[in-house]
């Protein structure tokens, strides 16, 4: 057999190379030989070489017959997104675009299944979260069993360990909790024992769900390498501020990375001191007006935005001074100047002109918590 359809595959080798014949140029595999085949076969039905066509022609359909029954090879799957980098990665990425996971490890949260797991999978828990988000989306365009009052998830379980997790494996599970308890209480409430192979989280409505814990909150403390600054919030001069300052610090603790783009640049004695307050996916600036109206006396120890704005570049006022009547919204006092007076006090870029702005020779970092 192998020899027969070693000289049939020379001869047409040989016709390939030396004929236009687009029978013969269509060649690719053995089972355009065999059209082939039977194609001449049909065409020369009185050839006195038709009987040997026509054995090599049924050989030829045996062996591919006989090949075709073969299993097939194995399918190849992807391999697991393991790595704890890449999906805190994509975990933050999805944080930036205003889906929080609040991920609890080891926690198999309770709920009503809206989505079964082991008919829907994904590469890892990051994924699992987005899922519960659009999940809720889908409802919210009118979709799923009944559009807006649809059961939608707000809880995601997700399996990543494949040698704790076996037959349960990228299983995403989205559920539905009808309360979904504080986050200082949720991981016990909703079933989160320190073991489990299984790792848990929500999706709130909303930002003002989950920040609501936030509200009575009103020190805001910036963490510098020097030393610590602790900001008194004043709700009752820039309400819309404030409230962008506790959930830039709240999305900050979730993240734990500190803030990526908080610093101070600029100082000028017996004036201010200048920075800016500016993160991804946290934007804190609000418009200017309207707001209350401002203290007539610029008190020393205030933090406000600068340049009439509604942020993010702020500055701390080191002086009591009525000059800047209104323009300035303010949302912060400090009481206690030391730090700043010492800021002051830092080397400074040279200047061109002696009018010109002040900047420090080194950008002072800061992170900040609320408390």
């Amino acid at each position: 057999m192998i020899g027969v359809l070693s000289m049939m595959l020379m001869v047409v080798v040989h016709r390939k190379a030396n004929c236009q014949d687009p029978l013969v140029t269509n060649i690719s595999d053995l089972r355009s030989l065999l059209i082939t085949l039977q194609t001449w076969e049909a065409q020369n039905a009185d050839h006195p070489a038709q009987a040997g066509l026509r054995r090599v022609t049924t050989e030829l359909e045996s062996l591919l017959v006989s090949k075709s029954t073969s299993p097939p090879p194995p399918v190849a799957v992807p391999a697991a997104s393991s790595s704890a980098a890449v999906e805190k990665g994509s975990l933050r990425a999805l944080a930036v675009g205003g889906t929080q996971c609040f991920v609890s490890q080891s926690s198999e949260f309770w709920g009503e299944p809206v989505v079964w797991g082991p008919e829907h999978h994904t590469p890892d828990a990051a994924e699992c979260c987005a899922a519960c988000h659009a999940h809720a989306l889908a409802a919210a365009r009118g979709g799923l069993d009944a559009g807006p009052n649809s059961t939608t998830c707000n809880t995601w379980v997700y399996c990543g360990d494949p040698d704790r997790c076996g037959q349960h494996y990228r299983e995403c599970w989205l559920k539905h909790q009808k309360e979904i308890p504080p986050p200082e209480a949720r991981a016990a409430a909703s079933g989160a024992n320190g073991n489990s192979m299984w790792t848990s989280g929500v999706v709130y409505g909303s930002d003002g769900d989950w920040l609501k814990q936030y509200d009575g909150r009103t020190t805001l403390t910036l963490h510098f390498e020097l030393g610590d600054v602790v900001v008194k919030l004043l709700p009752e001069l820039a309400p819309a501020s404030v409230r962008e300052l506790r959930r830039m610090a709240a999305l900050l603790a979730l993240e734990g990375t500190g803030c990526d783009g908080c610093k101070l640049y600029r100082s000028e004695v017996n004036f201010l001191v200048q920075g800016v307050i500016r993160h991804p996916g946290a934007y804190v600036a609000t418009p200017r007006r309207p707001n209350p109206p401002q203290k007539k006396m610029m008190q020393r120890g205030l933090a406000c935005w600068a340049g009439g704005m509604g942020g993010p570049d702020w500055f701390v006022n080191l002086i009591d001074q009525s000059g800047f009547g209104d323009d300035h919204l303010c949302w912060g006092k400090i009481d206690d100047m030391a730090l700043l007076d010492a800021i002051v006090k830092l080397p400074t870029k040279p200047k061109a002109k002696p009018n010109e702005m002040t900047f420090l020779a080194k950008e002072l970092r800061f992170n900040m918590t609320l408390s």
